[in-house]
């Protein structure tokens, strides 16, 4: 990977992939994407553009539970058919895995593969090399990261509007994916994220707002704000009793009726000042949506809430102004139980080293929430920054052990840049499993002998 970020390399290539797109693709499109807010909303730009062009897809959700041979066995057309040469496949935010991917693009040489991805790659020597009917677009070969620099839903904004510059109508489905996948306020992004989200603005596709940052309650009163906030979690007020935050509040004067959003500066310094926080910024609105749909972090959350319990209703609930009732309650029971697990996580088991920290929830937290509450834990600094952090447990249908991986800055920092996707590459390597992710986020399925040995030799991987 370049050392430092290499904007005209990358430009070309994105040009370059344009023109491989308007000269090679097919008839069949084939899209397949991640089973997050980042993926969902990617899926959603591609599809716009082959509407717009006229061309018919299927589309596949992919949450990463088997290889991709065992994956595509069932999608792919049969080898040598007609079909098969006239077949594209589009993999958005997903498809950095080169080591399993390569195999089956080389065997399959009459498809197209368009690839555009945002995760680091793995097997990188390889893509030098790789089949002409592969065509790879991914920012992190330039320099970029991709997690602060380049959302996925951002990186297909930028190929969908070079194809087709109408895309920007749509380009609020890329301001779900970045605050979906950087988990910043607004004013806090870099590089291609903050240019895709400042052109937004500018058209007003969305708009920018600054106010108190409440993440996951910003469409909340108050009260309900400082109770439900998961980024930040307010760890004196997070997940507690209703009348101890209405007691915090109107010692301050403040109505806990009063929506987060109508406070006034007076009123958020109060409670920045009370809490001792800093989080006071930009967040974003999508003007022609309402209720929580209308806050684009809120919007995100919902939908990797979805992934997770039905994954048609969040493919549909872009689709809608309102969110349904249905997906209301579910976001309540979500973000309930989300901020008691990030209260109760200090308190499970866990096996602790020098540079990890690995946390058995079993029973007490649901699947489902795994994976959120390692990020929001981790991002939160809940527990020791330099370390990071395995959360999970067995999956039952299939005794294999799932794990959410997550690191902070302060990890990279002490440990000269290596990150979860390098980690996670060498358990692959040493013990099998299936997983990646990004420097800071990531995850893999192990068995359960190799999971031991990897608690056992946890800091020789890192």
């Amino acid at each position: 990977m370049a050392s430092e970020p290499d904007l005209e390399k990358f430009l070309t290539e994105l040009d370059n992939t344009v023109n491989h797109f308007l000269d090679q693709c097919g008839n069949n499109v084939i899209l397949i994407s991640h089973n997050d807010a980042d993926g969902i909303s990617s899926l959603h730009l591609i599809q716009n553009l082959l509407f717009k062009k006229h061309l018919e897809f299927d589309y596949f959700i992919y949450n990463r539970s088997v290889s991709w041979a065992e994956y595509l066995k069932g999608i792919l057309p049969k080898k040598d058919s007609k079909k098969a040469k006239e077949t594209t496949l589009f993999l958005t935010d997903i498809g950095s895995n080169l080591e399993e991917l390569l195999p089956i693009i080389e065997e399959t040489p009459y498809e197209h593969y368009f690839i555009l991805d945002h995760h680091e790659v793995e097997s990188y020597d390889k893509i030098k090399t790789h089949p002409e009917n592969l065509h790879f677009l991914n920012p992190t070969l330039f320099g970029f990261d991709g997690l602060d620099h380049i959302a996925g839903a951002t990186l297909v904004y930028l190929f969908a509007r070079k194809v087709d510059p109408s895309i920007l109508a749509q380009g609020w489905l890329t301001a779900i994916g970045i605050a979906g996948d950087s988990l910043r306020p607004m004013d806090k992004l870099e590089s291609f994220n903050r240019e895709v989200y400042e052109e937004l603005v500018r058209e007003q596709i969305v708009e920018d707002k600054e106010g108190l940052i409440l993440f996951g309650a910003m469409h909340e009163t108050i009260k309900n704000g400082l109770k439900y906030s998961i980024l930040p979690f307010i760890k004196d007020l997070g997940g507690e009793e209703d009348a101890k935050i209405k007691k915090f509040l109107r010692n301050l004067n403040i109505d806990p009726n009063k929506k987060v959003i109508n406070l006034s500066n007076a009123e958020i310094e109060k409670i920045q000042q009370e809490i001792g926080l800093e989080n006071r910024g930009h967040y974003c609105l999508l003007p022609k949506k309402s209720g929580l749909l209308s806050f684009a972090f809120e919007h995100a959350l919902l939908l990797n809430i979805l992934c997770f319990k039905n994954i048609h209703h969040a493919l549909s609930i872009t689709g809608q102004k309102s969110p349904s009732r249905q997906a209301k309650s579910l976001y309540q029971e979500y973000i309930s139980n989300l901020t008691h697990n990030l209260k109760e996580v200090l308190n499970l088991p866990k096996t602790e080293t020098e540079k990890a920290i690995f946390i058995e929830v079993g029973d007490r937290l649901p699947p489902s929430n795994w994976s959120d509450t390692t990020s929001f834990c981790s991002v939160n600094e809940l527990l020791d920054p330099h370390k990071i952090l395995f959360l999970g447990g067995e999956e039952k249908k299939n005794h294999m052990i799932k794990l959410s991986i997550r690191c902070s800055r302060k990890f990279l920092e002490k440990n000269n840049g290596v990150g979860v996707n390098q980690i996670i590459a060498r358990i692959k390597k040493e013990l099998g499993g299936i997983g990646g992710g990004h420097k800071l986020a990531g995850g893999i399925r192990l068995s359960i002998p190799s999971y031991n040995r990897l608690k056992e030799q946890i800091n020789d991987f890192i």
